[in-house]
């Protein structure tokens, strides 16, 4: 079959485009907008069942989203999240807050485990809010996280994070930022993260200093950080 000369010019038209859009790197996604231990720079752009984040985008950017991690330990929660991307730009808002219900649970298991603490009482109901900003450089993406909570004791947060998508949607992820106020001085994680169009999946590990004063000795510095997801699209 012969080809036109329309047909000729249509392809010389649109193919180097078509190639370009294919050979353009996807970029870093996590499908739960989540890094490691940070929220990334993402918009929800549907609706998500995963561990680390349950979401459901409402309109113009915002969403409603709970933590099933936290909710399995007795720590039930619910967000609001609201994110913008501008060309390489992205920014977000969030706000959420927890309701902590498993405070006998955990001082039964902490003072049978520790007979000399006659009392232990956590207390870890109260708001959290978090803005990020982000910066997507092709498959590479800068963000900065800013967090601040009120529970027992308030704490205020700074974390940096950078993803690098290096295959397919298979991106590594790495973070690092300081607790000025509350807990740790320091905390870092890194890892590796999959965001395909349904299946989203996160391995890595989280240094976050457990260190307790009330349990002399006993100190786990580093977690695994686990995240399975799927996006309804």
């Amino acid at each position: 079959m012969k080809s036109t000369p329309l047909a000729c010019a249509f392809a010389a038209l649109f193919f180097p485009v078509i190639a370009s859009a294919e050979a353009e790197p996807s970029g870093v996604r996590t499908n739960t907008a989540r890094l490691m231990t940070t929220d990334a720079a993402e918009v929800i752009d549907a609706p998500v069942l995963g561990l680390q984040r349950t979401a459901i985008p409402l309109f113009a950017g915002l969403a409603v989203d709970t933590s099933l991690y936290a909710d399995a330990l007795l720590a039930p929660n619910l967000g609001l999240r609201w994110a913008l991307a501008a060309g390489p730009h992205r920014v977000v808002l969030g706000a959420r807050y927890t309701h902590f219900v498993g405070a006998s649970t955990y001082s039964g298991i902490v003072e049978s485990e520790a007979p000399a603490i006659q009392s232990f009482e956590p207390e870890l109901s109260g708001p959290s809010f978090y803005g990020v900003y982000g910066l997507v450089l092709g498959p590479i993406q800068l963000q900065g996280e800013a967090r601040y909570g009120h529970y027992t004791t308030d704490y205020l947060s700074f974390t940096g994070g950078a993803g690098f998508n290096f295959a397919g949607h298979w991106s590594v992820v790495a973070e690092a930022g300081v607790r000025v106020e509350g807990g740790s001085a320091f905390r870092a994680a890194a890892g590796i993260r999959y965001g395909g169009e349904g299946l989203g999946f996160g391995l890595g590990a989280a240094y976050v200093d457990l260190s307790d004063p009330a349990l002399p000795g006993e100190s786990l510095p580093v977690l695994p950080v686990l995240d399975l997801s799927w996006t309804f699209r």
